[in-house]
């Protein structure tokens, strides 16, 4: 998705605010956050813009994501790229952080997540030591496969 950039007001261009408003948009608090992630995040889809928005507005409804990107597409504002299915990704490890706000780990590899996914699992007594696991990522959901040696 990419938005028109220019002289920008609170990340959105003066082109894109002029635009909005004459196709009857007004600016609320929701759509501008909506919009702002849009022109400064990665999301690659409604869904993960909508998580990534409820951070700010948490009475921020999927619907509310789903109108605003379709008029933007309408309005000529964003190009969605429109794929069907879901592929299989290999999730990332964002960082990690203990109750106070302190980094434990900032960015880790796939190879992190599985090995803390895999140590926890051994100190429940779930797996056993020897077990091995495999994280794959299908849309918003991480399913983990555990190998037994």
């Amino acid at each position: 998705m990419n938005l028109r950039k220019s002289t920008t007001r609170d990340g959105l261009s003066d082109e894109t605010v002029r635009l909005l408003e004459k196709n009857g948009l007004r600016m609320t608090t929701q759509r501008r956050k909506i919009i702002e992630i849009l022109t400064s995040s990665k999301c690659s889809s409604p869904k993960e813009l909508w998580y990534e928005a409820k951070e700010y507005v948490p009475d921020l409804g999927i619907a509310t994501v789903y109108r605003l990107i379709n008029r933007l597409e309408q309005i000529g504002l964003i190009k969605k790229n429109r794929t069907l299915g879901m592929q299989v990704l290999a999730p990332k490890l964002g960082s990690i952080k203990d109750e106070c706000g302190h980094t434990i780990l900032n960015e880790g590899s796939v190879m992190d997540l599985e090995n803390i996914i895999k140590h926890g699992l051994i100190n429940e007594g779930k797996i056993l030591k020897d077990s091995d696991v495999k994280l794959s990522l299908v849309g918003d959901t991480i399913n983990i496969t555990v190998i037994s040696a």
